[in-house]
This record gives C-alpha cells, structure tokens and sequence, in this order.
C-alpha cells in the first residue's frame, strides 16, 4: 500500500467538511506518515513535531478502514485504534473517510472549522408546515403500536411518539448496573468534559478517551462547585454489545446505522439541535428530558449549520430562557417537554429539533435510521 498516495486521496476533500489541522498516523516497525490539512493539503512521511492528533493502528487495519471493511469507532472501543492529542479532531475522521468515499472535491475555499453557517430548508421543513400544529407528544403501549399503524400515522407525517413497555426484551434492560459492567470490561468510549455544552459540534471540546466501565462506575461522584458533569454522549455501540439490544421492527434492519450509546450522571445536556436522519431513542436506565420543536421553527429557532453544504444543525435559541429581543418570532414556537422513563422508546422524526438532559444517572441507546423519508 503507498501509504502517502492513500492519504493524500483521503484528505483531499477534507476542506470540504470543515476540517484543519495535523493527522499524524503511525503503523509500528517504525512506519509513520502525517497529513496537514489547512488551506493546502501537505501529506510526508515520517513525525512530525507538532501533530495536533496522533492516530495508531496496525497498517493492515488501516487497509481496512479505507476499504469499508473496518470502522474506525468499533476498533477504537476494542482498543485496536489509540487516539492521542486532540479528540475533538480525531472524532470527524469518519466524515473525512466518508467524504474521501464520496469523492467529495474542493470546488471552493475551504471551511472554516468551528464556523457556523445559515441553515438551508429541508423537506421535513415543509412537511411540518403543512401538518396541524402538534398539541401534544402522544404516548401509547409498544403493544399497542404495529408496524403498518407506526408507518401510516408517525412516520409518514414526521409526527414523534413516545412508546412505552418498550424494552422488555432487551437483555441490557433487565441487567442490573453492577451486572452490566462486566459486558463492558475492556471496552473504551469518548467522553466529553467542561463546558461542552456551549461548544456544541465544535473541535475544542474537551474530549477524552476513557473505559467504559470506570466511567460508569465513577457516575455517583460528587461533583466540584461549577463543575459539569462528564457525558459519554454518542460512543459506537461495540460489536461485543449488540447480542444485549433489540433493534425496533418499525424498520428493516438495512435500513438502522449503526447505534450509539449514551451515558452520564444527572445534569448532562445536548443544546437544542437536529439531526439529518429519522431516530428511535431507547431510555435503558434512568431518566432523560427532551425538549421537541417542529421543523418548520428553523428561521425562528436561529438555526445555523457547521458547513454551507448542510451539516450538523444547532440553535441560537435556548428553548429555556428565550431571548425574544434577538429572535422574536421564537414566541410563535411551541416547545414539546417530555420525560422518558426506563423502557421508553422515542421516535424522533429527522428534522425536529431536540434538547436532552438527563434526570438521573442514564444510560440510552439511539438507531438513526436511513428511512429515505421526504428525500
């Protein structure tokens, strides 16, 4: 493999996704190549100096990864893939190894990292728009619920739901915490630290490679005054773990990316956001608030994305202190305020905006799916 060829095409349209900085890569037996992504892409072997991240991983692993036959969070949580330096960079490796996929080319100058750019309208947009203002986020038995009834009444119309009873068969949900842990020996997830609430999306966040079952153990610390707590928010659910979940029969199983896990003591919060793909939400222990917004509140809701193309969506308004002066039509947006229970199961249409924080000490499992809805 020439290694420098392959990463000059892997980083070639990494501008295009917002990204800078330097990516040192090393293979053992001495075998090290590092790419400099700034307004010119540099790609040399050898070490250098003052990489921002340093990725390690055997040369044939990485063969892998550019193939698609191996993902670069499953290594990373079987400790096959160790990470040094900035976390926070080394989390958009996937999109820049999705982008390399694409053939995603630099046809301007390149992003800024960090910069925020206007939201564009989505079809959800207009769905939403066109539907009867929601009174009220439904709750119903899974039971009660089929897969023909999901498919007519919520999932055509972008309408959430939240499902009861919904976890029974899930061999995670019937552990107890102490009895879990042991699933997750050895195991290791990133975890978010300081003020990573207010850099939602953002590189500089605090970023930490931690195992998965010390930082659940360590969930009942008490915290230091003006201290946040830490999140293990939006980790791969590992290989090992996936015989201990159910994938929801609302979607063929083609269709679900592969899910994530989250963990934190009480107190941990996403900001208000939205995501591009349709998402089920399963509440495992513990409890989580979820502040909802139809998606036709873009304008009002001052959403701005990370990439002029469409990228990860924030907001400038906090949906709990307001500020009317700056975006007034935010008085016209009915936010929906649920709380999921143990066994709850959310489904989150693409395009509704969402703030969550969780209740108590909490652990959830999320499938966004690929459903193709509006698209």
């Amino acid at each position: 493999m020439d290694v420098l060829a392959v990463l000059t095409r892997l980083f070639s349209g990494a501008q295009a996704v917002g990204v800078q900085g330097v990516f040192q890569f090393e293979f053992g037996e001495g075998q090290a190549v590092w790419a400099a992504v700034a307004e010119q892409l540099e790609v040399r072997g050898g070490r250098h100096a003052a990489a921002d991240v340093t990725i390690e991983m055997p040369a044939a692993l990485f063969a892998g990864v550019l193939e698609g036959t191996q993902d670069v969070e499953e290594l990373f949580a079987r400790g096959e893939l160790k990470i040094a330096g900035q976390l926070g960079l080394a989390t958009l490796l996937p999109q820049i190894i999705q982008a390399a996929r694409r053939g995603v080319a630099v046809e301007k100058p390149a992003a800024t990292m960090n910069q925020r750019y206007p939201a564009q309208e989505r079809p959800s947009d207009r769905l939403s728009a066109a539907q009867p203002a929601l009174q009220s986020i439904e709750r119903r038995p899974l039971a009660s619920l089929s897969v023909d009834a999901f498919r007519r009444d919520y999932l055509a119309h972008g309408t959430p739901v939240v499902l009861s009873d919904a976890l029974r068969d899930w061999p995670l949900f019937n552990m107890s915490r102490e009895e879990s842990i042991r699933h997750f020996a050895e195991l290791k997830g990133i975890t978010r630290h300081g003020d990573y609430a207010q850099k939602t999306f953002s590189t500089e966040r605090d970023f930490r490679s931690t195992s998965i079952a010390e930082f659940i153990a360590s969930l009942d610390r008490p915290l230091a005054p003006g201290e946040s707590p830490p999140y293990m928010g939006n980790n791969l659910v590992p290989p090992q773990l996936l015989a201990l979940i159910r994938f929801p029969e609302y979607f063929e199983r083609s269709l679900y990316i592969k899910p994530r896990i989250w963990i934190g003591p009480k107190g941990t919060l996403t900001p208000l956001h939205r995501d591009d793909s349709d998402n089920l939400f399963a509440q495992v222990w513990g409890q989580k608030s979820f502040i909802l917004a139809a998606p036709h509140h873009r304008e009002a809701l001052g959403t701005w994305s990370t990439s002029e193309g469409g990228g990860l969506e924030g907001c400038e308004v906090n949906p709990d202190q307001p500020d009317y002066v700056r975006y007034p039509a935010a008085r016209e947006v009915t936010f929906h305020r649920i709380v999921l229970q143990a066994g709850d199961l959310l489904f989150l249409p693409e395009g509704w905006f969402h703030q969550v924080e969780s209740v108590s000490t909490s652990l959830s499992v999320n499938f966004w799916v690929n459903s193709g809805r509006g698209w």
